[in-house]
């Protein structure tokens, strides 16, 4: 079968044809060298999502997961557009996490994750302080065992791929050398550290920050505090939720001013209620409140999660004059899978095989328009 899309690509100058056939990419020609609107077909590789913890009442932190939830729930991802995510385990009971671990393997293993790359383990290794924790349960926050990573990891079939530990927890260098020897990313993310502890996991290997600004206390020193020492370390990706809740969009400005639109990554945080109707539910042992692309934990100002999916924070992200649609979508295809070391996946050469998302965007609206092979 042969598809022939038109548009612009994220990062290229011109109006591009591209054809496939059988999902494999036959011809990528420039045909309006001089093209330069944005409001148009954007031909991607889909996008890539690498904080994703359920949707639509599907828990990836569950001991009770099927297989054949979890192959429902990759059908609902890729919907939206999204040809790569990482499902998120958060913090939560050892015998649940290998519980959840195994359905993973399982589901793997019977092909029903299409377009799941690879685990994000999100805790237990993180902070116990109020604030940096988040919503995430005090009872089944640890300290950092390289055993116990390498216990979750056989659970998984070898699938945890990126890993969140906070670098202050005692234990957290001799963790995060160990998840870099077995190929895993490490982020830095629920965390109250030092300068010198964020210094300190860069050099044993760390490579991200976990959506920067959150898992944060509000109130932090001026000068100098873990926000700032992710930033200006420039050997760190920084992931950034761009729902228009969890961040204010001059805030955002700011931080993908100082890291370098080049090196900000894009991540929905979306919770298992996402996709379900608004109102109250039940989460992490809270009730919370869901309305208007957000979840808030009754009775507070805090965030319980995302409820907007990547293709929705890319359309937020692009109607603000910076750093405008083309960024956003680079911030949500190429530099994730540069940041965890595939930047070929991305890219939409002659000889391709692989996704391809075509989106339509007119100045305010990202809508789906055609995906091949996902």
């Amino acid at each position: 079968m042969k598809d022939r899309l038109r548009g612009r690509i994220p990062g290229r100058r011109g109006l591009w044809e591209i054809v496939c056939r059988d999902g494999r990419i036959e011809e990528a020609a420039c045909v309006e060298p001089d093209y330069a609107g944005d409001r148009c077909v954007w031909v991607t590789p889909g996008l890539f999502d690498l904080q994703l913890n359920g949707i639509s009442g599907i828990n990836f932190t569950s001991g009770l997961v099927s297989v054949e939830d979890l192959a429902r729930a990759d059908r609902m991802i890729r919907d939206h557009g999204i040809s790569r995510y990482c499902p998120t385990l958060i913090t939560a009971g050892r015998e649940t996490t290998l519980a959840a671990l195994g359905t993973f393997d399982a589901a793997w293993g019977a092909g029903a994750l299409a377009a799941a790359w690879g685990i994000h383990m999100e805790g237990p290794w993180i902070s116990p302080e109020d604030g940096y924790r988040g919503v995430h349960r005090i009872e089944f926050v640890r300290d950092p065992d390289p055993a116990e990573l390498g216990v979750f990891q056989r659970a998984s079939g070898g699938r945890i791929r990126l890993l969140t530990v906070a670098p202050e927890r005692p234990g957290a260098e001799g963790l995060i050398a160990a998840a870099c020897r077995d190929g895993i990313t490490v982020s830095l993310g629920h965390t109250c550290a030092e300068p010198s502890d964020i210094g300190n996991a860069v050099r044993a290997g760390a490579r991200m920050s976990t959506h920067l600004f959150n898992g944060c206390a509000r109130m932090i020193g001026r000068h100098s505090n873990v926000i700032y020492s992710q930033l200006s370390e420039d050997s760190l990706w920084a992931c950034f939720i761009a729902d228009g809740h969890h961040v204010p969009f001059p805030t955002l400005r700011i931080g993908i001013r100082a890291k370098g639109a080049e090196r900000s990554i894009l991540v929905s945080d979306i919770a298992h209620l996402s996709g379900l109707p608004d109102g109250d539910h039940e989460m992490e042992g809270n009730r919370v409140e869901m309305h208007d692309g957000g979840i808030w934990v009754k009775g507070g100002w805090q965030l319980s999660g995302a409820a907007r999916t990547l293709e929705l924070d890319v359309e937020l992200l692009g109607r603000q004059p910076e750093p405008g649609i083309e960024q956003a979508l680079l911030m949500a295809t190429r530099n994730p899978a540069a940041a965890v070391g595939d930047p070929d996946w991305a890219e939409l050469r002659r000889g391709r095989q692989g996704p391809i998302a075509a989106f339509s965007w007119d100045g305010s609206h990202l809508s789906l328009e055609n995906r091949i092979g996902f």
